[in-house]
């Protein structure tokens, strides 16, 4: 008997030693992936957007990431490390100038920390805080042939700027020469021709900030400046009637209409709004006399040097 139970505590001691019985789950951590970054966005004010992927379900797996930083190949610094497992992107202020700037996302997983591949940019000598949007340009249709009109809109530190503004343009890829200088946000190039591609180039006067380089090739599909589709109808009141005025434009967008009215052909014609509108449609509330024609037109115009203007066909309407 007390060898029988001599030989039970044995084998009870060997089982708890080698787990007789049970299921052994080793400590593992499931395999990870690092985030892949997709994208640099280069904003204005010397901002940057960096985006990246990073799959939603290794999200439990990580307890943060952190960005870090890098100019020229040199060694990386830390630049913010409160990044969330579920952010997908970052905005940072980005001062350096005329070089190359590289990123890097390090995940602090529940071992180790791991690293994302490096993303990098270049970036340029001349600082983004000037132009709060792209410069933009517009084939506008001209006399004989399409126009340039270039516009852009201030921002930052430039918000407030009263000076000239510095226009130059590259001929079929050739150095940058200077075509005309402004006080307004906007410049019509008429010395354009078909067929060449051209590029554009803002500056300021005082310190010479830049906006992006805008490329366009001149073609014979340029946009309208003249208003469209000019229709007259009758609005019906309590006490009066009014006349609508509808029409379309394909430069509506930074054009500005006059509305002009005579009550006879061989009359002259009364500006309704000497200011300009901004929209494609105007109500004439002013008082009818019976049994007499009225006869409007419309003039579209841009801000340029000299303005440009266009003129819609005049139209007629009885009010008999």
């Amino acid at each position: 008997m007390k060898h029988n139970f001599i030989k039970i505590f044995l084998f009870l001691s060997i089982c708890l030693m080698l787990a007789c019985g049970r299921t052994i789950i080793e400590d593992t951590v499931p395999s990870f992936t690092p985030p892949a970054f997709t994208s640099i966005d280069i904003l204005p004010n010397n901002r940057v957007k960096i985006n990246w992927y990073f799959d939603a379900y290794q999200e439990p797996l990580v307890k943060g990431f952190r960005i870090e930083r890098s100019e020229n190949n040199g060694s990386f610094q830390l630049l913010s490390d409160d990044i969330t497992p579920n952010q997908r992107s970052i905005e940072l202020a980005e001062p350096f100038r005329g070089g190359k700037v590289s990123f890097r996302l390090l995940s602090k997983t529940i071992k180790d920390t791991v690293a994302s591949t490096v993303v990098s940019y270049f970036a340029p000598t001349v600082p983004t805080n000037a132009f709060c949007s792209a410069v933009s340009a517009t084939l506008l249709q001209g006399v004989d042939k399409p126009n340039v009109y270039l516009s852009w809109q201030l921002e930052g530190n430039s918000a407030n700027y009263a000076g000239n503004y510095i226009i130059q343009r590259s001929v079929s890829k050739a150095a940058f020469q200077t075509i005309g200088t402004t006080r307004n946000p906007f410049f019509l190039d008429t010395n354009t021709e078909v067929g060449v591609n051209y590029s554009y180039v803002v500056r300021l006067a005082t310190n010479n900030c830049a906006s992006n380089e805008v490329p366009i090739t001149v073609t014979t599909q340029s946009v309208g400046l003249c208003p469209q589709n000019f229709k007259l109808s009758f609005l019906a009141g309590k006490d009066k009637k009014s006349v609508l005025l509808n029409w379309d434009a394909q430069l509506a967008d930074f054009a500005k209409f006059y509305v002009f009215r005579k009550a006879s052909e061989s009359g002259v014609f009364e500006n309704l709004t000497p200011t300009g509108i901004r929209t494609t449609v105007f109500e004439d509330k002013t008082e009818l006399k019976a049994k007499t024609s009225y006869f409007y037109k419309i003039t579209s115009q841009i801000e340029s040097q000299p303005p440009t203007t266009c003129e819609s066909p005049m139209l007629e309407i009885k009010n008999y």
